[in-house]
């Protein structure tokens, strides 16, 4: 993306700088004016929406979950689409933005984090990009396993004209159809543009610092049901640094994540399959785990008085709830090799199957309740008899 020639040799890439701040200002006041002047028809919305949920998708179930995180696997006639949706949203090339990606993972709130929160708000959310950093940080590692792949190969000669003229020369055609090529081209390429790409930079700044740890509680990731509803169910990033590899981020059925309905929805026609996705009584598992971790530290900072209250009752929740994992998992093994082979077409087994996890999720959830509930008098400062 080198339009302008300007010194980048100082602490900012002043070509990205100055790109990256007339995005929004023409998305948002070009838009703004262009709409004061002229009103808005029907079209424009519309456009708007239709083309911030391709580059959406194209970056949330391309290059995020298909390509970085090979959470699903799919055709590459799909692959060539989502590199194609992936493109307008002009957030670098597949290659560049997973090799990021999977550092940041790897090396989570470090300082070869690229996008560390650590760094604070500002360079997580869009900092990081405009800022000159060495080669050896910069350059694109851990990403072989994608190189092979036809989309990837035409995107890295094509990048930037893709991104072009499917984000921007093609609102601008059909602009032109219904009679208002500005219009289109300011809300359908700037404006969106804007929107899709500082929703993306906010789930490395806002998701750090806004939501619930419910999975991992030693993490800065959170996870934000409002995020997502801009991200397209991005937002659920405490689950997604626990678990990077499962095909969803709201995990749980109503949680917002359109990226995993369509995944899912695919599957059921065998356009996309292989779905990587985390077992429930893990799932199950690592929440009640990390309510304990969360219970310990607590202890570590509080009287003895409260500690010793509270230290048999805790002790006999951890050892029930580790008994139930073990026997939960034994149970998922046992239906595992009946379902190896071919048992759980059996209706009864089936439904004997979903009664048993039922079963045991009653129970651990009755733990972690209580685990809650001392946690909280443990905050007060508190002993309840009943906890005991």
């Amino acid at each position: 993306m080198k339009i302008f020639k300007l010194d980048n040799k100082g602490k900012y890439n002043w070509n990205m700088v100055i790109i990256l701040t007339l995005i929004p200002l023409i998305g948002v006041f070009g838009t703004a004016i262009y709409v004061y002047y002229n009103g808005v028809v029907w079209q424009e919305p519309l456009m708007l929406f239709v083309f911030w949920f391709l580059s959406g998708m194209g970056i949330t179930m391309g290059y995020h979950r298909l390509f970085a995180h090979k959470a699903y696997k799919t055709n590459v006639f799909v692959e060539w689409l989502l590199m194609i949706f992936g493109s307008m949203a002009l957030e670098n090339t597949i290659l560049k933005w997973c090799s990021d990606h999977r550092v940041h993972h790897t090396k989570a709130e470090t300082k070869e984090d690229p996008y560390s929160i650590t760094e604070g708000f500002w360079h997580a959310h869009i900092g990081w990009i405009v800022k000159n950093v060495p080669e050896e940080h910069s350059r694109v590692r851990g990403v072989k396993d994608l190189t092979n792949k036809s989309a990837i190969k035409f995107q890295n000669k094509y990048y930037f004209p893709i991104g072009i003229i499917v984000g921007f020369l093609i609102p601008l055609a059909i602009g032109f159809i219904y009679g208002r090529p500005i219009g289109a081209f300011l809300w359908a390429g700037f404006l969106r543009l804007a929107i899709v790409h500082h929703a993306t930079f906010f789930i490395n700044s806002m998701c750090h610092y806004i939501g619930r740890r419910t999975y991992d509680f030693k993490s800065t990731a959170r996870d934000s049901w409002f995020v997502s509803w801009f991200t397209f169910g991005e937002g659920y990033h405490n689950y997604h640094h626990k678990f990077q590899w499962d095909y969803r981020n709201g995990v749980k059925w109503f949680a917002y994540d359109p990226s995993k309905w369509i995944i899912k929805g695919l599957s059921f026609f065998g356009i996309t399959y292989d779905l990587k996705k985390v077992n429930e009584h893990v799932i199950v598992q690592n929440r009640v785990n990390n309510i304990k971790t969360q219970l310990s530290e607590m202890f570590n900072k509080s009287g003895d008085g409260i500690r010793n209250y509270y230290k048999n009752k805790v002790e006999k929740l951890h050892v029930k709830s580790e008994n139930l994992f073990v026997l939960w998992s034994e149970m998922e093994q046992k239906y595992a090799e009946q379902l190896s082979k071919g048992k759980l077409k059996n209706k009864e087994i089936v439904r004997n199957l979903i009664s048993e996890r039922k079963r045991y999720k009653e129970q651990l959830n009755s733990i972690k309740h209580d685990l809650q509930m001392i946690m909280s008098n443990v905050q007060k400062k508190r002993m309840h008899p009943n906890l005991a």
